[in-house]
């Protein structure tokens, strides 16, 4: 039988994601550092569980010896990726996780000869930072295909996470990248906006640079110009375009521990409540020289339980022995379609191949 492994189960996401794979009947191995809450998760929900950090290579490969595929649901993923990823060439198991930035996917690129040679698939971005914008990046482009410019933007309703929120507070005073000729080069947060109607009125977006569709979509689809945009409270907006301009107060310690202060005192993720109220939704817009286009929507369930539902869908395709080894987007192993097969996402076709 598969054995699945959700590592960092103890986590806000790391228990969406449980849940959601019990749900649908898998019976995933939950594994974390903490041996108290693993094991009490692990009794709650009559799982097995297992107990191991990531600082011993020996004891991480122990840890995923008998496993067959591991979705990793602990970050930084920067810090918790490559330690997993070892572990998975040496112990022949397929690597899932929920990154969601261009260093990790770069990062974890790396590992593509090596996994190939492993017959390992490394699937990082299994959930929505990456799922339904890659999809729509290879369904429009198929629409498109002599396409050389696209755009990608995301819009959600509902709460923050923990994790979330520090990981926007680290990126505030950094550049971030678009892809041009094919090229990833420097762009500052925010320094452009774009109008987008996701289907319930136009939103104004704003540049995200640090989205990692500017390396999948790129993979995806080959197409050598790619922007990324969301939709942005205008404070969160305003401070992406200021910080980069004074990095002297937006780096510095005094305001990290200011922020960090007031994460610590956020709820660890969204309440039940704005879950099942919350909402998603992505665009993706293929342009041509010449003005042709191909444009789509998807909108879906509220983005951290857009996020448990992908990851079980991917453990699911993986568990069936669907898995291509190598450095893989979702698009790239499942195709366009995957997004379609998560529960209450739609699509829609704005236009395909007109004139502008």
């Amino acid at each position: 039988m598969t054995t699945a492994l959700i590592y960092g189960a103890t986590g806000y996401i790391g228990r969406l994601c449980a849940d959601e794979a019990v749900s649908a009947g898998l019976s995933p191995v939950l594994a974390g550092r903490d041996a108290r809450e693993v094991a009490a998760m692990g009794e709650r929900m009559s799982l097995p569980s297992r107990v191991f950090g990531l600082d011993d290579p020996a004891a991480v490969e122990a840890g995923l010896a008998d496993v067959d595929v591991v979705l990793n649901c602990a970050g930084p993923f920067h810090a918790t990726a490559p330690r997993l990823i070892r572990a998975c060439l040496a112990t022949g198991t397929h690597y899932l996780d929920l990154a969601g930035e261009v260093p990790e996917f770069q990062q974890c690129e790396t590992y593509h000869e090596q996994a190939v040679r492993a017959g390992v698939m490394l699937l990082p971005g299994a959930g929505f930072g990456v799922v339904p914008t890659d999809c729509l990046a290879v369904h429009v482009h198929r629409g498109l295909p002599d396409a050389t410019h696209l755009e990608l933007a995301f819009h959600t309703v509902g709460g923050l996470s923990r994790g979330t929120a520090a990981t926007l507070l680290r990126d505030l005073a950094h550049e971030g990248v678009r892809r041009a000729g094919g090229e990833l080069i420097p762009q500052r947060a925010a320094a452009r906006r774009l109008t987008v109607d996701f289907g319930q009125g136009p939103k104004t977006a704003v540049t995200n640079p640090w989205r990692a569709d500017l390396c999948t979509a790129g993979h995806s689809t080959g197409i050598p110009d790619i922007d990324t945009y969301a939709v942005l409270p205008g404070p969160v907006a305003t401070l992406m375009r200021l910080a980069p301009r004074l990095p002297f107060v937006f780096d510095s310690a005094a305001w990290h521990a200011t922020m960090n202060a007031l994460i610590r005192r956020l709820p660890a993720g969204p309440t039940p409540e704005q879950l099942a109220e919350g909402s998603s939704y992505a665009w993706a817009r293929a342009s041509t020289p010449d003005g042709r286009t191909a444009t789509a929507t998807l909108s879906g369930p509220e983005a951290y339980d857009f996020t448990a539902r992908a990851a079980r869908l991917l453990l699911q395709r993986v568990s069936n022995g669907q898995a291509t080894p190598g450095f893989q987007t979702p698009a790239t192993a499942y195709g366009p379609d995957l997004v379609l097969d998560i529960a209450d996402v739609r699509r829609t076709d704005i236009d395909q191949s007109t004139t502008a």
